[in-house]
């Protein structure tokens, strides 16, 4: 799963990579699959995150497992939105056996449905340090839950990505974890206002984490004040910085827009938002785009100066 980007892109003839915008289905929950992907297409996004909370009688009218599959791969058949990832609840972090059994169950479960989809990541997370035990006692029963899972990922060609969260939502515990299990099929899905939460700027994670990166999250609020989730560049979280240094590492994948309306329904309307959010997300792109590509000039002169001159040949 994880290609040296530079190379991949070089191969494309491809420069510079640009950024691909998605946002997840929290934002809608009774938008029908199609609804989110005429929406999706209407608005400039190019992916659609479905989120699954695994039944039938979920919130989301777009949840996946509330329809029939061969549904769901027509209606992104017919379109050029791609499926991005399979959002999941489920977390590796509990002591109790049966506990990690059914999670480890539907997990597998959510790895098939996304093969049938064409989806190419599964999202999971780790979550809590339990009362009573160290952080380095919970990271490692969660290494030894995510091996099996990450080679069933592997087998099926589809990648298992962690979102940092709760006592994870720090860059180093995923680097710690990624290098000592070295699955390929792992990765992480970032989510930049989660690090902030824990005071953690992108220029720690991002070059830290670099090519683990398999989906970027963004969402805005004003840390610390508890006031929620405000339009993109209203709040403290450095989503612009984010976009930025995603591209200094050669991000080409999918950065996705969280709204949390199926939680929080006395949000903006995702009518009002996701649209707003897009137009912000390409500003700050262009503007990253310039920088990286005037940073490049001015390393090019440098290196033309420094460069030996050729010798000239005795007469």
């Amino acid at each position: 799963m994880h290609r040296d980007r530079h190379e991949a892109f070089a191969k494309q003839g491809i420069d510079k990579p640009m950024l691909q915008f998605a946002f997840s289905t929290v934002a809608c929950p009774q938008w029908s699959l199609k609804e989110v992907i005429d929406q999706a297409t209407a608005m400039g996004y190019q992916g659609i995150e479905l989120r699954t909370l695994d039944s039938k009688d979920s919130p989301l009218a777009n949840d996946p497992a509330t329809m029939d599959l061969s549904e769901v791969t027509n209606l992104f058949a017919k379109t050029d939105i791609a499926p991005v990832c399979l959002s999941t609840s489920e977390s590796l972090h509990d002591r109790d056996n049966a506990v990690i059994r059914t999670a480890s169950k539907n997990i597998i479960k959510a790895l098939d449905t996304a093969k049938a989809i064409g989806c190419p990541l599964v999202r999971v997370f780790g979550n809590e340090v339990l009362p009573g035990e160290s952080r380095r006692i919970a990271m490692t029963r969660i290494i030894e839950h995510v091996k099996p899972l990450a080679q069933e990922a592997a087998r099926r060609d589809i990648g298992l990505i962690f979102e940092n969260s709760g006592s994870f939502a720090d860059a180093k515990s995923w680097w710690t974890m990624f290098n000592v299990l070295e699955e390929s099929s792992l990765g992480v899905c970032w989510n930049v206002a989660n690090a902030a939460a824990i005071n953690e700027a992108p220029a720690v994670s991002v070059p830290l984490l670099n090519r683990y990166i398999q989906l970027a999250k963004v969402k805005d609020t004003i840390i610390g004040e508890g006031t929620g989730y405000v339009p993109l560049g209203e709040g403290t979280v450095k989503i612009q910085n984010f976009i930025h240094r995603l591209m200094g590492i050669g991000f080409g994948g999918y950065v996705s827009v969280e709204w949390d309306k199926v939680w929080l329904p006395s949000l903006a309307s995702s009518e009002e938002y996701l649209p707003q959010a897009k137009e912000t997300l390409e500003a700050w792109q262009n503007q990253a785009s310039e920088a990286i590509a005037a940073a490049q000039v001015k390393i090019d002169k440098a290196a033309a100066k420094l460069a030996p001159k050729p010798r000239r040949r005795a007469s």
